[in-house]
């Protein structure tokens, strides 16, 4: 793992959290933090990880779903500035935020982004839910 993976790792063993870790063919260092159900996928890229992205896949998307879906990724991208929604070419709904990080931060930074989005989903889940199951 690269420097910033293992800085969050740490961060997250400090804190008592299950995660998984792993490293992609090219080098980048990813870390899956799961929650209520979904996974949260933290991938360190650059020469020590510095450039942080974070996936929240939600939800899946049933096909006839797909048009309330773009719209509400739309509405949400409106209202929520620092975090963008859309859906996969798998039909999940996902959540996604980037970020560059500093060494002296790095976890401290890449922790609250994660806790952000994911009390976001927690205000959202009604919204999605109505969406898809309605």
């Amino acid at each position: 793992m690269n420097k910033y993976s293992q800085l969050f790792a740490a961060c997250l063993e400090e804190k008592n959290l299950k995660f998984d870790s792993y490293e992609t063919n090219g080098g980048d260092s990813i870390i899956d933090v799961p929650y209520d159900g979904k996974i949260s996928k933290a991938i360190f890229s650059g020469d020590d990880g510095q450039y942080f992205s974070l996936y929240i896949f939600y939800e899946k998307v049933p096909e006839e779903k797909m048009t309330e879906a773009v719209f509400l990724c739309n509405e949400l991208n409106t209202k929520y500035k620092w975090v963008t929604f859309f859906v996969d070419t798998d039909n999940d709904f996902v959540f996604h935020d980037d970020a560059i990080l500093s060494e002296e931060s790095a976890a401290d930074e890449a922790f609250e982004l994660l806790i952000r989005m994911l009390k976001i989903g927690d205000d959202l889940k009604p919204q999605i839910m109505k969406m898809i199951y309605a």
